[in-house]
């Protein structure tokens, strides 16, 4: 201790602060260039797996092949569709609901006949009060009796689900899923398992699950998903063994790629897939809709929008290799979608486009017809070959239109006429949306979210945010100028908080106790008791990463630590000004404000048993705000 003093007498002179605090802040950058950068490894591939890599070429070859079979086939081969829905959250009580999705699941789906329905995740809300979670026995009953029940009698299309974040609350084994979903009984092992379909013309498309769910299912800190090393490994062997057959690989999952945490760069095992499929985000409750981004490396990720708010589903299509998709709102008929346009040139400026289109109705179809638009007049009827499939054949003359007659112009102009047996016809300007042959174009912002490593972005923004605040509590403790960057008047509102030590270990531990000691200790998964730190969770003999904790620890910050900090700062701060009531009425407003957010968490751990949002943290934390305010 003695040496220490010396050595801070004799070297931290004031050139020395600044030498000190210049290398600490570069340090802090270097510390948040290299996390983003790793969030963005993603994007930038730096690691090097040589088996993927290896799979990619294989994944190259094997989509060639089957192009150039496919070619070979008739016009009826190779086509094949399936529909997926997404974050179902099913619930006592809401009846009108329940019975929409039972309609979708007896009727919907028996008009479409898709060869797979994709579930992705949240079949239940296991929630009560809005903050306990746990899986609730009513709810999986609702889920069985509309589902799985149902099978067997009015649906002949293979069903696959897989667990979501709210489908495995408190459970150590899945117990519930399990005995209520219908993928549960293919194996007794979920992970990785291939559910290979036969498409028309010999093409068939296998389903990979990409199973993110906790094991155990703790019972807050599962907004991100958590792929284990091991598992990792059996998905990579699953997928190696559908290329070697030539399959088409659809991957599906309940957690989108960047709210998963895993050793290996997961991104590039799903870009040797068609697409990854997947729901969890609500695409922002539709504020960033659609939610959908094609990766630099040609993977193509699917957001889809939840069915609880939305009533929405997907109707994917591979047709001749080519994937398509399209989503809709139920009830809506007809759908619509085109599954292919080939255009042939016939010289002398004329062109021929052939059109195959799926048409889904809730009557039965009496004729199909097309136009490209009001210009070019009559209309065309449409051949139909199987099922949902329609076909034409359209020839146009280039001076019909004023600019180049390419296929996007093609279905931006194209008009659909479909009459039921019962006399109704309706109108569909397919127009710029293009009915999933051209896709629509993703915003930049859903690029963003489905991109960047959410975990790496948390815990930035809290690194970030503790850090600044720190500084400049050692800025104050040794009097350390930096103006113009730092006031005068800030650092000395800083010193004034180092001459009492009381206050100072008070003020950081506010700051940092998160990032150091236990946020909660007690039971977390079922009968299993266990300790949650930001660094790991630690559930009986399993241990969990600690970037499952980092969106609570920026909810954390964002609601109580730098809110409080900054009051505490402005109090003190005024304290040193002669007109230092003039602003306390507005501060303590303020200040009950921020302390009357964190009761819903406090009051729901101390009566009800949830610790979603960390009541113990938030509690502990409140009282060394209010000592804070009381003695300052």
């Amino acid at each position: 201790m003695k040496v220490y003093s010396i050595w801070m007498r004799t070297l931290i002179t004031q050139r020395g602060r600044r030498f000190y605090l210049t290398a600490a802040c570069g340090l802090f950058m270097v510390s948040l260039a290299l996390l983003m950068i790793r969030s963005w490894n993603s994007r930038s591939y730096f690691r090097d797996v040589d088996f993927i890599n290896k799979l990619q070429i294989a994944t190259h070859d094997a989509k060639n092949e089957l192009r150039l079979k496919n070619n070979k086939q008739d016009q009826q081969g190779g086509l094949s569709w399936i529909v997926q829905v997404s974050d179902i959250h099913l619930r006592t009580g809401d009846e009108m609901e329940i019975q929409h999705f039972q309609e979708f699941v007896d009727d919907a789906l028996n008009i479409l006949k898709p060869a797979v329905v994709l579930v992705t995740g949240d079949l239940t809300n296991s929630k009560t009060y809005g903050v306990k979670i746990a899986e609730l026995p009513e709810e999986w009953s609702i889920y069985r009796r509309a589902v799985k029940e149902r099978i067997g009698r009015n649906i002949s299309s293979i069903w696959l689900d897989i667990a979501g974040n709210h489908d495995n609350f408190d459970e150590v084994a899945h117990s519930y899923f399990k005995a209520n979903a219908v993928q549960s009984s293919f194996t007794a092992s979920r992970t990785a398992i291939g559910v290979t379909v036969a498409g028309t013309g010999g093409q068939n498309v296998t389903f990979l699950p990409v199973d993110a769910s906790l094991k155990p299912g703790i019972r807050a800190y599962n907004f991100l998903g958590y792929l284990p090393e091991d598992e990792f490994k059996n998905l990579h062997r699953a997928a190696e063994e559908a290329h070697s057959r030539g399959d088409i690989i659809v991957f599906y999952g309940h957690y989108p790629i960047s709210t998963i945490v895993s050793s290996t760069d997961l991104t590039k095992l799903l870009s040797t897939g068609a697409a990854y499929v997947c729901g969890h985000l609500h695409t922002g409750f539709g504020t960033v809709d659609p939610m959908w981004t094609r990766h630099p490396n040609g993977l193509m990720e699917l957001e889809l929008s939840d069915w609880a708010h939305t009533h929405r589903f997907r109707i994917l299509a591979f047709d001749d290799g080519r994937l398509t998709w399209i989503d809709v709102t139920h009830p809506t008929w007809p759908v619509v979608m085109i599954s292919s346009v080939k255009r042939l040139s016939l010289g002398d400026n004329n062109y021929r486009f052939l059109l195959r289109l799926l048409v889904f109705t809730d009557e039965e179809i009496a004729v199909v017809s097309v136009r490209v638009d009001d210009n070019l007049g009559h209309w065309i009827s449409c051949v139909h070959n199987f099922g949902p499939l329609f076909t034409a054949t359209v020839e146009i003359h280039y001076e019909s239109w004023d600019r180049p007659a390419n296929e996007k112009d093609f279905i931006r102009n194209l008009q659909v006429l479909v009459g039921n047996s019962s006399g109704s016809k309706t109108l569909l300007r397919i127009g710029s949306n293009g009915a999933g042959f051209e896709l629509p174009k993703p915003s930049f912002l859903a690029g963003i979210i489905l991109s960047l490593r959410m975990h790496d972005v948390f815990i930035v923004i809290y690194v970030t945010g503790v850090g600044l605040c720190s500084v400049i509590l050692i800025l104050g403790k040794y009097q350390v100028r930096w103006e113009p960057v730092l006031s005068k008047r800030l650092i000395s509102t800083a010193a004034s908080f180092c001459h009492n030590n009381t206050y100072l270990g008070f003020l950081f531990a506010l700051l940092l106790y998160p990032l150091l000691g236990p946020w909660y200790i007690g039971r977390l998964a079922g009968d299993k008791y266990g300790v949650v730190f930001m660094w790991g969770i630690f559930v009986g003999s399993t241990v969990l990463p600690g970037e499952l904790t980092y969106p609570d620890a920026f909810f954390l910050w964002t609601t109580l630590q730098f809110p409080a900090y900054l009051l505490i700062f402005i109090k003190r701060w005024m304290s040193l000004d002669v007109n230092r009531n003039r602003c306390n009425t507005w501060l303590m407003t303020f200040l009950l404000t921020t302390l009357g957010l964190q009761l819903p968490c406090i009051l729901a751990w101390l009566f009800l048993d949830s610790i979603l949002l960390n009541g113990p943290i938030r509690l502990g934390l409140s009282l060394v705000v209010i000592y804070l305010w009381k003695k300052l």
